[in-house]
């Protein structure tokens, strides 16, 4: 019967390349989903992570409002802006850095 019928050719193979077609997508839709989950928990646990850094900054931050000792750190790791290089007069004349 599918012989004699070209119509029945035609669409039985319509239908075979839609069927692969469906197949081939949703095999791409879940992996890309599972991706993006993965990419999604990744993300939280960064939030997470520099969530948390964030209340020891600031916590070191506050400590240093009571404990000076600490402004070296916090200096260094760019928690505080340096201090000011103390003012100079304008007639006196620029000291030399020590050896």
């Amino acid at each position: 019967m599918i012989k004699s019928n070209p119509l029945a050719v035609v669409l039985v193979s319509a239908l075979f390349l839609s069927a692969l077609a469906s197949s081939w997508f949703s095999l791409w839709w879940f992996l890309g989903a599972r991706e993006m989950q993965a990419i999604e928990f990744q993300n939280q646990s960064l939030v997470r992570v520099s969530s948390a850094m964030q209340a020891i900054a600031n916590d070191a931050v506050e400590y240093s409002r009571k404990n000076p000792a600490i402004d070296p750190v916090l200096v260094q790791f760019e928690l505080k802006p340096r201090p000011a290089a103390p003012a100079q007069p304008a007639g006196a004349p620029a000291q030399k850095p020590a050896r």
